[in-house]
């Protein structure tokens, strides 16, 4: 019997690589869906060489681009996949303002709209029980949104800041897609602060960080911990969900612990502005 394949972005990055890497010590078959083919080829050779028996597809994605997320959509289904996880954990911090061919901003892309076009467009092509993991930020606890989030301002852009309120526009519309699923679940994996190239802010101060921060900071292995725990979880309800999220089981892992989402999350006012607002600019159904 064929198994379902699980789907890692940012599959070439430095825990989405780790995250592969244990998937496949545990016989695991993956997708790795990366923007740079070439390196994630490189990659899956070297993988096989680790672990020979391991299942790996190579598929371009590059979360900035709506188009080639539909391509990747329907290489999916072209190719007959069986997929019934989902790791939406590629992520930018961009250090300057831009703006992509869709008309987004490129860190919104990226981080938000990018993983909730995918994942929408995904659901429909998984196994029931499919498991949706998004991956989320610490800076959820400082980020604030309001009715400017997707305006094109130049003015309101900042590199740590717009990225902050990104993850938390992923946070907080996670839980709206878990509302509205049937047939499967989401779940949040925040990973922590990680020494890879994500932390790099591409500034004069840089060389100072990696000698005063970067120590500090978790490894690729244990940042990838809890996206793994997410990933395996087996929701009590079976996929049968609940319209009250406390009794849906939405988690949120960290290191090698999880917890249920807070009700101050679900209370946001701005939830649901947030979601119908990204439905327009996505061009998708509610």
């Amino acid at each position: 019997m064929e198994k379902s394949k699980i789907i890692v972005t940012g599959a070439t990055g430095s825990i989405g690589l780790a995250a592969v890497k244990s998937l496949l010590s545990k016989d695991l078959p993956v997708i790795m869906a990366c923007r740079n083919i070439r390196k994630a080829d490189s990659q899956r050779d070297s993988l096989i060489k680790e672990f020979p028996h391991s299942e790996i597809d190579v598929l371009e994605l590059d979360l900035n681009s709506l188009a080639s997320i539909r391509t990747f959509v329907e290489e999916i289904k072209n190719q007959g996949f069986k997929v019934d996880k989902l790791l939406n954990n590629a992520g930018i911090i961009c250090r300057d303002f831009t703006v992509n061919d869709d008309g987004f901003e490129t860190t919104l892309a990226v981080n938000y709209l990018g993983p909730l076009y995918l994942s929408k467009l995904m659901i429909p092509l998984m196994d029931d029980g499919f498991n949706i993991v998004n991956t989320v930020s610490v800076t959820r606890g400082v980020s604030k949104l309001d009715e400017h989030f997707f305006d094109l301002d130049k003015k309101r852009f900042s590199q740590l800041g717009t990225y902050g309120k990104a993850k938390y526009a992923l946070f907080l519309s996670s839980l709206t897609l878990s509302e509205k699923i049937k047939n499967g679940s989401v779940n949040l994996t925040d990973p922590g602060v990680v020494d890879s190239n994500m932390i790099s802010m591409h500034r004069w101060f840089d060389p100072l960080a990696d000698v005063l921060f970067r120590p500090f900071c978790k490894s690729p292995e244990k940042g990838a911990i809890p996206a793994v725990n997410a990933l395996l979880y087996k929701s009590t309800d079976n996929g049968q969900q609940s319209t009250d999220l406390l009794q849906r089981n939405v988690k949120l892992f960290s290191g090698n612990k999880s917890k249920i989402v807070p009700q101050k999350y679900y209370d946001e006012a701005i939830r649901d502005w947030l979601w119908k607002e990204a439905q327009l600019k996505l061009k998708t159904n509610n």
